[in-house]
């Protein structure tokens, strides 16, 4: 820039001009009052010149950006009628005869050349980054600081009131990183003892985001540290009656072992979004082998820009459940934003949908269920546009074909993707995919032939499975789902009779002693076979060395 340039010049210079956009869009001087920039459309036009960060858009992709698919005839006039008004407002002393010297236009399109730091939405960014090294550095006061410098350019929701598409986009993008950047901040300042400082946040928080588990944790963490024990109970209990009128489900597991180690007094460590089951026993030694190899796929993919996709398979038992959570455990600090866990496990032969899966995860990245669009299509160009700038460890359980898994994968570098599945043909069909195969473990294999199972009701009839004649056992949709071999595709033999008879049992929530007794072997038997159930998709596992049927999609 030459000298004596004063609009849109170096912020906090004189006539600088500095442009918010993380709340209503508006430009002003530093210290003085803040303005529109003109009505909808023209907010919407200079939004798109001031987050391409001086990277030339055409006539064509502005248009397209501020009205859509279905821009009219007249949108190309109503285009250079903002442009010139933008013209006016950031160079007002300009003459019709001098060149501009900030909002440029030649044959390559359109650029704004603006100080980047002049934008809050720039700014805020970089506060996050700086946040993220922080926390790679082990420095948590250094985060709490940056991440609320961070958050402090906020002054409600981006570009609000801003049409079009591209605006539309970028709100979900901000508000993503928003949301991550609170929960940040929420997580260090308990980590440094200041848990009365988050309660009024985190009140409000969970009123607007009332199906968000991560948010109800950390309001039951911050209660509790207060004192106010009895108040972080109520906040899991109304959890789990609004999760159960709203989507039918109970509580995660994570929010469910951390009710019970508050009840204990005995508060877990601090991990941000803990999702995936929880690791429960050592790896058997073919895993153990393979932990290291998981690792280098996902780190190297990541340092190389790509989307490394992770598959394990493996038959039922054979550890890929507990391989997937010791792999994403071990890479967390890899992925600052977080981890997403999604279940794709179903009791019929056709996999679940893609809809409903991206509608949880959606949820899971803070976007109000008010905006999550019907149609999957949509869905899915929202989950990938809110991935967008984000570090996520994406971990799927139980995936059956690559339809299934396709709309899941992020769209941009950044976020990783762990699969766990039986199929043998999913990675070659998913681009760049690596996978790693575990052989099975004991009660996963069949005996050889002569030979017993030496599990539960190996020579037990059917007819003889205790609880077979308990009333609506044997009618359609009632109760557990069934769990015949058939109904269980790849099931081991050897593991259907110990899932039938929990079936047609109707058990609840059960512990190893208890499906000992009930399949008559002891404690150490029932462990694995409980493992091995997990990992076929017949068991939940709530909290550690608790176990239920899960409830049919």
């Amino acid at each position: 820039m030459r000298g004596g340039e004063t609009a849109a010049g170096t912020p906090g210079g004189d006539g600088a001009l500095l442009f918010r956009l993380l709340g209503p869009v508006r430009v002003g001087l530093p210290g003085g009052p803040a303005h529109r920039p003109g009505p909808p459309r023209r907010q919407a036009v200079l939004s798109v010149l001031l987050l391409r960060r001086r990277r030339p858009v055409t006539g064509a992709e502005l248009v397209a950006a501020v009205w859509g698919d279905d821009a009219p005839a007249s949108a190309a006039g109503n285009l250079r009628t903002h442009l010139w008004a933008l013209r006016t407002l950031l160079e007002p002393g300009r003459t019709s005869r001098e060149p501009a010297r900030i909002l440029l236009g030649d044959e390559h399109g359109y650029a704004l050349h603006t100080p980047p730091e002049s934008v809050d939405a720039w700014r805020f960014e970089q506060w996050a980054e700086a946040a993220r090294q922080a926390r790679a550095r082990g420095d948590t006061a250094a985060e709490h600081a940056l991440l609320a410098g961070a958050l402090g350019q906020w002054s409600g929701e981006a570009l609000a009131g801003v049409p079009g598409p591209f605006a539309e986009e970028e709100r979900t993008r901000l508000a993503a990183l928003r949301a991550t950047a609170r929960k940040r901040h929420i997580v260090c300042a308990l980590r440094l003892g200041l848990h009365h400082t988050v309660i009024p946040e985190l009140s409000p928080l969970t009123r607007e985001f009332p199906l968000d588990e991560e948010l109800r944790a950390l309001f039951m963490r911050a209660l509790h540290g207060c004192g106010r024990r009895a108040e972080a109970f109520t906040v899991f209990a109304d959890t789990h009656r609004t999760l159960g009128e709203e989507l039918g489900v109970a509580p995660c597991p994570e929010l469910t072992a951390l009710h019970a180690r508050l009840l204990a007094d005995d508060p877990p460590p601090f991990v941000l979004r803990p999702s995936g089951p929880l690791v429960r026993s050592a790896l058997p030694d073919a895993a153990e082998r393979a932990l290291t190899r998981a690792k280098s796929v996902l780190v190297e993919g990541e340092e190389r820009g790509a989307v490394p996709v992770l598959v394990i398979t493996g038959p039922g038992g054979a550890g890929k459940t507990a391989l997937a959570a010791r792999v994403a455990d071990d890479v967390a600090h890899r992925f600052p934003d977080g981890r997403l866990s999604a279940d794709l496990r179903t009791w019929g032969p056709v996999p679940a949908g893609p809809g409903p899966l991206l509608a949880h995860l959606l949820r899971a990245l803070a976007v109000p269920a008010s905006r999550i669009p019907a149609d999957p299509d949509e869905r899915a160009a929202l989950y990938r546009s809110a991935l967008s700038g984000r570090r996520v460890l994406v971990v799927l359980h139980g995936a059956r074909d690559a339809a299934q898994v396709t709309p899941l994968l992020p769209g941009g570098p950044g976020s990783a993707v762990l699969l766990t599945t039986r199929s043998r043909v999913l990675a070659p069909a998913l681009p760049a995919a690596t996978r790693i195969e575990l052989a099975a473990r004991p009660y996963a294999e069949d005996p050889p032939p002569g030979e017993g199972t030496g599990g539960p009701d190996a020579d037990v009839p059917d007819a003889d499975v205790p609880g077979s004649d308990l009333p609506g056992s044997d009618v359609p949709g009632s109760g557990a789902p069934d769990t015949d071999a058939s109904d269980q595709g790849d099931l081991p033999p050897s593991l259907v009779p110990a899932a039938r008879r929990l079936a047609r049992s109707g058990a609840g929530l059960s512990s190893v002693e208890a499906l000992a007794a009930a399949w008559g072997t002891d404690r150490a038997d029932a462990a694995l076979i409980a493992e091995a159930l997990v990992d076929a998709g017949v068991l939940d596992t709530p909290a550690a060395g608790t176990y239920r049927l899960p409830a049919r999609p």
